[in-house]
């Protein structure tokens, strides 16, 4: 209260001083141990000095209540800026258009704010009790260390993730200098197999006998794919039975557990056996850590995000550094033009930046890496009456997304009405790329590339299910290098279970498997586009006449609910859509679509079937692939760059310039941290 009351006593002096149209200045220098590092006769005009980021808030509403006009800029200092928990901007932290609030680091790059505390060792060591139960071999290696009260001790290292709930808390976060480490497990890599199944039941037999090891476990939970290849799960072991090698899981997964499905056992104390991973004991209070560096320190995660945006409008977040929270770094909702350039996000367990109910806000030029659900949210815009939000993610490079959340977890996720995924470079992570929900998106001048390598039935750029959520554009972007693992596999553009009225036009596919798949939907355009070494470039199929036709009768099926739930037959549906609102009475199943200009080099064209016919399709004004080929000099193996493709006469097939985003900036390829 003292410091506050000190603050508010420079708003008059310093508001008087500066002259109207030079912003206010307000340092935040954690290692100041005044109101500021100069005396008053030696700072600048407008300028002060405060040691956190809420207190700079504070003084920066004090002063707004005196001049609503006056503008006032937050400049963070270089270095280490710790959050004991979220700050949190509402609708008095605002600016205006003219003059937004603007929060900035430091112009060398290296401020950084992080959500989490460093862990000091525990007094007393290891107890005696937990040191018994360690593999003999990392007894030396592994250190402990004393978890504050900060943390909360919760029962469970996180929640059960499902199907219903892929987005589920971690309640423990634990870094180091190279980023996140994992509790024990095995195995260390890859993954077990299940021995037998249990069928629709929450039992299992594993395969291998050091289930013995795992008896008295307090926390123990198993994670894997254990149906479906696609879906991943994660739940608590309630049972163990080590004569019979059989556990029992708190829930039974979605459809039950397979024989061979993929599983893997976590939060074991006797799996402690690798650098990088931990276990904590919940009655002591205590977490043991195999450390990657000795000598380094342990960290976690003591705020749920770091900067919450709730209401507030015009507001600029510049060169920063976020990481380690528990949760999604920044949670932006109610807000309008709230956006962040130049940021650098990730090592979090949730999201980097979720974006809720918001109109003109977003990321630019920003990286984000390692996050454990999917990167970037973006939802915005009313669906009934098509008001985009006009939500955005441009210029950013997204990789080692999806490290704990591996089922329907992609880089961007758009909802809603309206945005924009433009100029990203996204790679190198299991799960897909983009995920589309609503209406009237554009993606458009992306680079996505080795995407999927542990995934099936999935897509590089996913929608479906959905009739209604029509109107987006998918153009100018370049996919490459994708191909599904043995016995797996993948799409690049995945429109599925009669996803319609989706334009795909003027991309670059290159070494992609199934490039463009349309799914049994209708009204989808596919123009224009450049296949290079993607069979079958085109996939067409009518599955509301087969295997899916449940989907279309069924009036309480996923499809059928997403269609009532929309005002289809309403003024503007009908001028935005038309032919959606009789979609009922118009042969829903029979798949109509138009592909058209096309060029396929080295991949199979178009491929029909399952109830699809190519009499219904409207294919006109395709070529290749026999007589085309690259001029001669052309790179070998598939160049980066399309700008002309040869026809039997030689005569230049122009295409568009698809220069990829990474030539001179790529990011490193994986750290390989996280198998």
């Amino acid at each position: 209260m003292r410091l506050l009351a000190g603050l508010a006593a420079l708003c008059l002096p310093l508001r008087a001083a500066a002259p109207a149209a030079e912003p206010i200045v307000i340092t935040v220098d954690p290692k100041a141990t005044t109101l500021s590092s100069k005396p008053a006769s030696k700072r600048p005009v407008g300028h002060v000095v405060v040691v956190t980021l809420p207190a700079a808030l504070a003084l920066r509403r004090a002063w707004r209540r005196s001049d609503p006009r006056q503008a006032i800029a937050i400049a963070l200092a270089p270095g280490l800026h710790r959050l004991s928990e979220p700050v949190r901007f509402g609708p008095e932290d605002g600016g205006t258009a003219a003059a937004p609030l603007v929060v900035r680091g430091s112009p060398d790059g290296t401020t950084r704010l992080v959500g989490s505390v460093p862990l000091s060792p525990a007094p007393d060591g290891i107890p005696s009790d937990l040191r018994a139960r360690l593999p003999a071999a990392a007894r030396a290696q592994i250190r402990a260390y004393r978890l504050p009260a900060a943390v909360g001790i919760d029962p469970r290292i996180q929640e059960p993730r499902t199907l219903a709930h892929r987005d589920a808390r971690v309640n423990l976060a634990v870094f180091d200098s190279a980023g996140a480490l994992w509790p024990a497990r095995w195995p260390n890599a890859g993954w077990a197999k299940v021995a037998a199944g249990s069928g629709a039941g929450a039992d299992f037999t594993a395969a291998d006998g050091r289930i013995e090891g795992w008896r008295g476990e307090p926390d123990l939970w198993a994670e894997g794919y254990w149906h479906w290849d696609w879906l991943f799960e994660a739940f608590p072991v309630v049972g163990l039975d080590s004569a019979a090698r059989r556990l029992t899981l708190g829930a039974q997964p979605y459809e039950g557990v397979a024989k061979g499905a993929r599983y893997r056992i976590v939060h074991a104390l006797g799996e402690l056996d690798a650098p990088g991973e931990w276990w904590r004991d919940a009655g002591w209070g205590v977490l043991l850590v195999w450390p990657r560096d000795p000598a380094g320190a342990i960290e976690v995660a003591v705020t749920e995000t770091l900067l919450a945006v709730e209401g507030a409008s015009h507001l600029r977040f510049e060169g920063l550094t976020l990481e380690q929270a528990q949760g999604d770094l920044v949670r932006v909702a109610d807000a309008t033009d709230v956006v962040m350039t130049g940021t650098r996000l990730g090592r979090t367990p949730g999201r980097a930046l979720s974006i809720a109910r918001a109109t003109a806000s977003g990321l630019a030029a920003s990286t984000v890496a390692e996050t454990g659900i999917g990167a970037v949210l973006l939802s915005g815009g009313d669906r009934a009456t098509l008001s985009p939000a006009g939500l955005f993610a441009r210029d950013c490079r997204i990789r080692d997304y999806a490290q704990l959340a591996r089922t329907q977890s992609p880089a961007i996720t758009v909802e809603g009405v309206g945005q924009v995924v433009e100029g990203n470079y996204i790679h190198d992570t299991d799960e897909y790329a983009i995920l589309l929900r609503g209406n009237d998106h554009r993606v458009a001048g992306n680079e996505i590339a080795r995407v999927l390598s542990g995934s099936t039935d999935s897509g590089a750029i996913y929608s479906g299910r959905d009739w209604t959520a029509r109107g987006t554009v998918i153009e100018h972007n370049y996919l490459h290098d994708m191909r599904a693992a043995p016995g797996f596999e993948i799409k690049g553009v995945y429109l599925d279970d009669m996803a319609s009225g989706v334009t795909v036009r003027d991309n670059l596919f290159v070494r992609v498997d199934q490039p463009v798949f349309l799914g049994g939907g209708r009204d989808n355009r596919v123009a224009d586009n450049l296949f290079v070494e993607s069979s079958p470039a085109i996939h067409v199929d009518a599955r509301g006449r087969t295997w899916a036709s449940d989907a279309i009768t069924d009036p309480q099926s996923e499809l059928r609910a997403a269609y009532a739930a929309m005002p289809v037959g309403s003024k503007p549906w009908r001028a935005r859509y038309p032919g959606l609102a009789t979609i009922l009475r118009d042969d829903p199943a029979a798949a109509r679509n138009t592909i058209a200009g096309n060029v396929f080099l080295g991949s199979e064209p178009v491929r029909v079937g399952d109830g699809a016919r190519a009499d219904e399709q409207a294919l006109t004004g395709n070529r290749g692939p026999d007589g085309l080929r690259l001029p001669p000099g052309a790179p070998a193996g598939g160049p980066a760059r399309f700008d002309t493709v040869l026809d039997a006469a030689g005569t230049a097939i122009r295409t568009r310039d698809y220069a990829p985003l990474d030539r001179d900036a790529r990011l490193p390829p994986p750290s390989g941290k996280r198998p």
